[in-house]
């Protein structure tokens, strides 16, 4: 056990330096075989929170990208946050940390989809700016525990930045429709 607590302090790079020989285990042609006692255990944790978390972030089987867009951005009048909060995180069973309604209807964040195309905050040319500024809604996780999840609510009135993607099968007939919400600029 001492020898897992001491991997916990070495940098990622050194893991594989710091291995007792035992661990190294050699083949019959007395070539390194892979170290499977000293860094699977951890290398396993570390797959399954990053699985964890990418299951999380996952939009629910049965949407679209742009039907989960809407179920968690789109809100033409305005609700209490904790109350549509609790709707979006019933779907991830966790509560979210951040999120940001737009006070317009769908056709509306559609028609920002053909503003001209710039680069999104990961690189890609696929986000649009809204035209001017719109009324939105940020809710920010303050305290609690799903599904008791409480927000503060922050009210703006400024231009954001959605990604756009072309329709999949069951979505609104819009040449591209919005899939994430990138920035509130």
């Amino acid at each position: 056990m001492k020898f897992l607590e001491g991997l916990t302090r070495l940098p990622h790079d050194d893991l594989f330096i710091h291995l007792p020989p035992h661990s190294v285990p050699l083949s019959p042609l007395r070539e390194m075989a892979p170290a499977r006692a000293g860094c699977c255990p951890l290398l396993l944790l570390l797959l399954g929170l990053w699985v964890a978390e990418v299951l999380v972030r996952a939009k629910p089987k049965d949407m679209t990208s742009s039907q989960w867009f809407k179920t968690q951005h789109v809100q033409p009048s305005p609700q209490a946050c904790n109350s549509a909060m609790s709707i979006i995180n019933k779907y991830t069973e966790r509560c979210k940390d951040l999120n940001t309604f737009l006070h317009e209807p769908f056709s509306s964040v559609a028609i920002t989809c053909q503003t001209p195309n710039i680069a999104c905050k990961n690189s890609c040319k696929n986000c649009h700016q809204s035209h001017g500024p719109m009324s939105l809604t940020m809710g920010e996780l303050t305290s609690g525990k799903y599904p008791n999840c409480r927000y503060k609510e922050k009210h703006l009135n400024t231009p954001y930045i959605v990604a756009c993607d072309p329709p999949q099968q069951g979505d609104p007939g819009y040449p591209l429709v919005p899939v994430h919400l990138d920035k509130v600029v």
